[in-house]
């Protein structure tokens, strides 16, 4: 029922939402009243307009999930008080049984299109951010892929006015660029060739994760486990030490999610690896969570950044400012 999913006021990440929004509200008036520029349409404020507002939708998503996850466990609290004990193998579960599962199938399914939506709205947020990060870097760049242009350069020049802000967000801009990035570009949006695609979670927890595998027997797949194990001496010394038919050393995952601490070329490996076999990803929090916190966090060292370079800060001049429309305006007019 839709009452079930009506979202609350608050949810575990709405601080961080907030704060994400304070910090681009605090960013925009330290640049604008730094410049003072004529009034016109500018494309820094724009983009700062754009990524406060793709913050709030992934705050919206953030709380329908938040939500949802609460109806599922009160819900397999539900199926497990209806169901019977010892009910006859083959025989229809009684009506308010099914009604609770039919229920828990439905709330399931919105959870997963609300994930799928966090990784879409999460990588416009990302791409609308970094186009302030650009603009204030003055960095030259095509703009078509703002997110892996800003990191690409970051993480391959250190001698730049946006170097305080690497040394600060690294960690999550590397995760986030394969984790949201990556996953969604591969396993969402461009989904062109077979996936097992499906969810998982505990009966009573907090967690909730996509699961998308490869389909047995889509790929070689004793050629893409011996291409996993050839990877297995960057894992932790807990899976390099296990056994060989330990379940962690035929997937890439763990590798995937601590790919931030190896280098490039690693990094690349590891995620055209996993890209290919698939898998779970982070529970929505840990996505929220790292992705609030980057946001929140650099755009708070956009800002002082912004205030010591404010003469080069690249506001994407308009064509005309107002003042210039309306003089043209005048001239014409007196001309007619």
């Amino acid at each position: 029922m839709m009452s079930d999913t009506k979202d609350p006021a608050e949810h575990p990440l709405s601080s961080a939402a907030n704060d994400g929004v304070e910090a681009f509200k605090r960013l925009n008036k330290a640049v604008y009243e730094g410049q003072k520029p004529p009034a016109g349409a500018y494309a820094f404020f724009h983009h700062n307009s754009h990524a406060m507002t793709a913050l709030q939708d992934c705050n919206r998503i953030l709380k329908r999930l938040f939500s949802g996850r609460a109806l599922l466990t009160k819900l397999s609290h539900e199926e497990r008080r209806f169901m019977p004990q010892d009910w006859p193998a083959g025989t229809p579960l009684p009506e308010e049984v099914s009604k609770v599962i039919n229920r828990s199938q439905d709330a399931t399914e919105f959870m997963k299109l609300d994930f799928e939506s966090l990784y879409v709205f999460g990588g416009v947020l990302l791409d609308q951010w970094a186009l302030l990060a650009i603009a204030i870097g003055n960095i030259e760049c095509p703009k078509q892929h703002p997110f892996r242009e800003l990191v690409d350069v970051l993480d391959e020049n250190r001698n730049t006015v946006l170097s305080p802000l690497w040394t600060a967000i690294k960690n999550d801009a590397l995760w986030l660029y394969y984790q949201l990035r990556f996953y969604r570009n591969r396993f969402v949006v461009h989904a062109n060739r077979p996936w097992q695609r499906g969810t998982t979670r505990s009966v009573y927890g907090n967690d909730f994760n996509l699961f998308t595998p490869t389909p047995p027997g889509w790929l070689d797949d004793e050629a893409l486990d011996a291409e996993i194990k050839s990877l297995m001496h960057l894992a932790p010394d807990r899976i390099r030490n296990a056994r060989d038919d330990y379940w962690e050393k035929a997937r890439p995952k763990v590798l995937f999610d601590m790919i931030p601490q190896f280098e490039k070329a690693d990094r690349e490996r590891i995620s055209r690896l996993f890209g290919r076999k698939g898998g779970s990803t982070p529970d929505f929090a840990t996505i929220g969570r790292r992705l609030l916190r980057m946001i929140s966090e650099g755009t708070e060292h956009l800002t002082s950044i912004a205030e010591a370079n404010l003469t080069t800060i690249d506001l994407g001049r308009p064509h005309s400012t107002s003042d210039e429309m309306w003089n043209r305006r005048q001239r014409e007019e007196r001309k007619g």
